[in-house]
């Protein structure tokens, strides 16, 4: 039966792709040309009324590889002076032609505010927007409207990069990139006006933020990004905090290229498992964990495991189309409170911020962003480094592998806590850092490489805590799982194309505690896709396939609960549901 079923799928490969070349240059594919996203509800109800919307960027991106990212001059809308209620950013999009997937970001002086990944546009015309509640970096706008500061340096920049070619797809992606600034009383749809995970850390935006990021990013074929091409490399920027900072986060952005794009499908080969550290000579066998790190002068300051998000091109490009997977259009940050180590960069001196992710193969593109509140009532700040306990993360790493069938496990746990003290205007207060992870990905390939099953799994918590002696004046638990799975069979087909059955569960859960005192609030995000359907690939190109994919976003806190469901089958929107209340969930 595995034989005939097998000859039954090269037939149909072979027949569709016939069909497939067959057709007339001038059709075009019965698609839904918006592509969306089903995640956070708007950052603003509907019906609100933004005081002003500012273009802050226009430009074509066609033949962009090597080239500087586009800038543009901003400066701050009269009308819309501080205190604003919520600023919202707004990326528009169009793609002229067939084109492939692309990572782009946004920055705002120097700061990145933005990652996203284009969709793959299958049909001329395709268009897309991404909004974001940008609130919580407004120093960055301030600062460009503050006449002192633009007297000195001219007009703010904004950058956008968006490295794209017209060979050998025709098309070009055409931007356009808005601020939206609200003042007075703005309704939410929910209380979610950032990514659960970023509403403990930034209960009000940060007084300074500084790039910590490529100086070189106006004029460097890289933009500001820092390029990290294996597990040895670490990126630095040098940074001197103000001496009366009394808290300070650093936000990591990061994509996954070349050949760790697909890292979370990465198998583990034997010969990895007694490699010399930093020597690996066969790419995309070294396992999928990859860990994004932070070091402070060379000490390792914190890490996150990725969450895996699937660009468009991935497993199955009829999945993405036209809805996005998890996380492609706002890709996720990475957040690590350095208030614990305040005491080695209060001096005034400067410091070097390193980047860094282990495992990794060429290459990672990241940068970050440095939050920092200043104490306004002294002049300086004192501080110190109470308790740093940073076991190694044990591993357990696993392969047996007979030529291409086999099989590969890895499972990998950490527990890091830092902990110090800030003496200022507000009081000593001591800041403790705890953070959990536990991962496990199994790799099982069978039947001559033809039938690969992937399983990923990643938990974290993390605690920060802050007291005043043994009164505990506030405390944020975020505890966050994303398991993985992806089934694969391939056939080969004619014309040296493949023919490829796939099927995927993802899924994002978040729950944040948040305590100030007596008060506690709850809020938790589930965020789910199922997706199975087949593609005949000719290289990394899509020929002809279809796919059904079904999207469910879940948030609830205490007042309020959020659904959105979003149901895609061959290219179009069969279902997309919204609902304020819980009473509508099957």
């Amino acid at each position: 039966m595995g034989r005939r079923y097998l000859a039954l799928i090269l037939l149909l490969s072979i027949v569709m792709s016939i069909r497939s070349f067959n057709l007339p240059t001038e059709t075009v594919p019965n698609v839904s040309l918006e592509h969306l996203d089903p995640t956070l509800p708007p950052a603003v109800a509907a019906g609100q009324i933004p005081k002003c919307s500012v273009v802050i960027l226009t430009q074509d991106f066609a033949d962009t590889f090597g080239s500087p990212p586009a800038v543009a001059n901003y400066t701050h809308p009269r009308e819309c002076p501080f205190p604003w209620t919520r600023v919202v950013l707004e990326l528009s999009v169009t793609a002229t032609d067939l084109q492939r997937d692309r990572v782009a970001a946004v920055w705002i002086d120097g700061a990145e505010v933005l990652r996203t990944t284009t969709p793959l546009p299958m049909a001329p015309g395709a268009f897309w927007t991404v909004r974001k509640d940008v609130s919580r970096y407004a120093a960055l706008l301030r600062r460009l409207g503050d006449p002192s500061y633009t007297a000195v340096r001219g007009n703010g920049a904004i950058t956008m990069m968006l490295e794209t070619s017209s060979s050998p797809l025709p098309g070009f992606y055409s931007a356009n990139v808005s601020l939206h600034f609200y003042r007075g009383a703005v309704a939410a749809t929910t209380s979610a006006t950032a990514h659960p995970n970023t509403r403990g850390l930034y209960h009000e935006p940060a007084d300074i933020i500084l790039p910590v990021s490529n100086p070189q990013g106006y004029s460097g074929s890289g933009g500001f990004w820092f390029r990290i091409n294996n597990e040895t490399h670490t990126e630095n920027a040098a940074i001197a905090l103000p001496i009366n900072a009394y808290r300070a986060i650093l936000e990591v952005f990061v994509s996954y290229h070349g050949d760790d794009e697909f890292w979370y499908t990465n198998p583990l080969r034997s010969a990895y498992l007694n490699r010399p550290v930093g020597n690996l000579s066969t790419p995309r066998t070294n396992g999928g964990f990859r860990q994004l790190f932070v070091n402070i002068d060379g000490k390792f300051a914190g890490g996150h495991i990725p969450f895996p998000v699937i660009y468009p091109r991935s497993i199955n490009p009829y999945f993405w189309s036209p809805v996005a997977a998890i996380g492609a259009f706002d890709m996720p940050t990475y957040d690590f409170d350095l208030t614990p180590f305040l005491g080695l960069l209060l001096d005034g001196q400067l410091h070097e911020i390193g980047l860094g992710v282990r495992d990794a193969q060429p290459y990672w593109l990241v940068s970050a962003n440095l939050h920092v509140w200043v104490d306004l009532w002294s002049d300086a700040v004192r501080a110190g480094l109470i308790l740093y306990n940073v076991p190694p993360i044990k591993m357990n790493r696993n392969a047996e592998w007979r030529n291409q069938d086999g099989q590969s496990e890895i499972n990998a746990e950490g527990l890091w806590r830092f902990s110090g003290w800030v003496s200022s205007s507000r009081g000593n207060l001591t800041t403790e850092v705890r953070q959990k992870v536990k991962f496990k990905s199994q790799i099982e390939v069978q039947n001559r490489g033809a039938m690969t099953q992937v399983e990923l799994n990643n938990k974290e918590r993390m605690t920060v805590e802050v007291s005043r002696g043994h009164q505990m004046l506030g405390r944020a638990q975020m505890l966050m799982e994303s398991p993985l799975q992806v089934q694969t069979t391939k056939v080969n087909a004619a014309g040296g194309s493949v023919f490829q059955k796939s099927r995927l569960f993802h899924q994002l859960f978040e729950s944040v505690i948040l305590g100030e005192g007596q008060a506690v609030t709850t809020s938790t995000l589930t965020d789910r896709q199922d997706a199975e359907g087949s593609a005949l690939m000719h290289g990394e190109e899509p020929v002809w396939g279809s796919g059904a994919t079904r999207s469910l976003y879940k948030y609830r806190d205490e007042t309020t609960c959020y659904l959105r469901s979003v149901n895609t089958a061959g290219g179009v929107v069969m279902v997309d549901t919204t609902s304020p209340s819980c009473a509508a969930e099957a």
